[in-house]
């Protein structure tokens, strides 16, 4: 069924006599109509418009006139008239026939309008019924109000209030509101990634309920301080556990949220995941810790070179083997000035030279120190390079062997001087350890130079003859003389061989006495 809604072009000068109470309410809505800015109208029982209020030009665009003249299927969009119909059919024609009782309460809906311009504008439509005296209903009247800037006040609002759940949501820190008690009562779903627990079980929870026993005390006392106070706080580092008891590291922020009395309802706040940059912080302040102990051990040399070869780091360890003050070395950039002026391009090109990192970067060297002497160091080169490959810097580590490059020394000259002389000889501390072997004899013995050091003169000669060595042997040179006889030694094979044995003292740089020198002819 559809209702006809013909265009009536009533005013009040119109309304039949026998509706003397739609006279008086007309005479009343004209002093009405020049006032309000919503649209008065009035539907005899027949549904058709009988009146309508000039404000409508000022909603709608249309004069007076133009609208009664138009139907009703023309001044709305199909789905405003067909709410239209649906409202008329279940609400108002049921009062009208009496099938429904009238509860005095408006019906009231909201429906687009079209506008004389082609806009589509909101507006909130009113009805009621008029009486006559005998309590008959006599008309429909209605209002409509223009609503069209709260609705779309509305819709932006829901917009924007959609626009903040996904951002939220899909935000990759965690957002958050408590109430007063510290209790979640909302959470993003980040919270569920970040601890393992479903958002559900987080509501209600309090946050340092997954505080770290070590820091929630601290936690606490540091946020009840603030919410005292009602102030918005940020960079507050939370340690919580998660449900597998791993540590994760937050960074809050928040603010306080008001009611409209200004009472504090609780805060609303951002959690940013720094777990990993927490965990690459600790690990480099335990690297720095660890770099400087090694900057302060003098047992070696630590320099550091930026990539125009200036030196930025100069160990305790580098003042000690080289004589130069930290201060000294990196203002004056001393660096080359330890190697000796014909060794100065080859080491620039070493340190520039990219190589494999599985090469060995380990260089033995004369270096100079402070005082002009010459020392023997060996280093330890670690290059860099920018992902262009360009030169970056050094990491380079000196240690000082100049007295193992001596013995080295040493030891080669008389293992060369023994073998074309036909002695061999080693050496002994006061306790007769031995300190030296020589190459030849140890080959002779039968056992490594290695495996004879450490141990005592005894085990290579027979009984009588180490007593001989230990009672007169010891005892001439402690005296710093000579003392020479023929003694037996072990011999690999052979058991034991008789060879003449000569012993002297070994004195220190100071002239102490430190050791003994024992030769032996290799034939009788």
């Amino acid at each position: 069924m559809e209702i006809d809604h013909s265009n009536g072009n009533l005013n009040a000068g119109e309304i039949p006599e026998e509706n003397p109470e739609i006279r008086a309410k007309l005479e009343l809505l004209e002093l009405l109509e020049h006032t309000s800015s919503d649209v008065i109208w009035i539907m005899d029982l027949q549904l058709r418009t009988v009146y309508m209020s000039p404000s409508v030009e000022k909603n709608l665009g249309y004069t007076m006139e133009e609208y009664l003249k138009m139907p009703l299927p023309e001044r709305l969009p199909r789905e405003s008239y067909e709410l239209t119909q649906k409202i008329m059919l279940t609400e108002i024609l049921p009062v009208v026939k009496g099938e429904k009782p009238d509860t005095g309460k408006p019906v009231v809906y909201e429906m687009l309008h079209k506008h004389k311009d082609g806009r589509i504008a909101w507006g909130e439509v009113s009805i009621n019924f008029l009486y006559n005296r005998n309590g008959e209903i006599t008309s429909i009247m209605g209002i409509t109000r223009n609503i069209n800037d709260r609705k779309i006040a509305q819709q932006a609002l829901a917009e924007s209030r959609e626009q903040y759940r996904q951002l939220v949501e899909k935000s990759p820190d965690w957002i958050w509101e408590i109430d007063t008690d510290n209790r979640f009562t909302y959470i993003n779903a980040v919270a569920e990634s970040v601890l393992g627990i479903p958002v559900k079980d987080l509501i209600g929870r309090s946050p340092f309920d997954f505080s770290d026993e070590e820091t929630v005390e601290n936690e606490k006392a540091w946020f009840e301080n603030l919410k005292k106070a009602g102030l918005p706080f940020s960079g507050l580092l939370q340690v919580l556990r998660d449900r597998y008891g791993r540590q994760v590291y937050l960074d809050i922020s928040a603010n306080p949220n008001f009611d409209n009395n200004g009472k504090l309802k609780g805060y609303r706040g951002v959690g940013r995941d720094v777990t990993e940059k927490q965990i690459a912080l600790r690990k480099l302040e335990r690297l720095e810790n660890v770099k400087n102990f090694i900057l302060g051990l003098p047992l070696f040399a630590l320099i550091e070179l930026d990539d125009s070869m200036e030196i930025i780091e100069w160990s305790a360890g580098a003042i000690h083997i080289f004589g130069y003050d930290r201060n000294r070395a990196m203002v004056e950039n001393l660096f080359l000035n330890l190697w000796e002026p014909a060794r100065r391009k080859s080491i620039i090109a070493t340190l520039r030279r990219k190589v494999k990192s599985s090469e060995a970067r380990t260089v033995e060297s004369s270096n100079i120190r402070s005082d002009g002497t010459l020392i023997r160091c060996r280093w330890f080169i670690d290059s860099r390079f920018d992902k262009m490959g360009k030169f970056s810097g050094a990491f380079l580590i000196a240690d000082e062997i100049t007295d193992t490059f001596r013995k080295e020394h040493l030891t080669d000259g008389l293992d060369s001087f023994t073998k074309t002389a036909g002695i061999e000889i080693f050496f002994t501390d006061l306790k007769l350890n031995l300190t030296y072997v020589s190459a030849s004899l140890s080959d002779f013995i039968g056992k490594s130079s290695d495996g004879l050091i450490g141990q005592n003169a005894r085990k290579i000669f027979d009984v009588a003859s180490f007593k001989r060595i230990a009672e007169q042997g010891v005892s001439y040179a402690k005296k710093n003389l000579k003392w020479s006889d023929s003694v037996k030694f072990s011999v690999k094979g052979d058991g034991w061989i008789e060879r003449k044995l000569e012993i002297s003292g070994l004195s220190d740089s100071s002239g102490k006495l430190s050791g003994y020198i024992f030769l032996l002819a290799t034939n009788n």
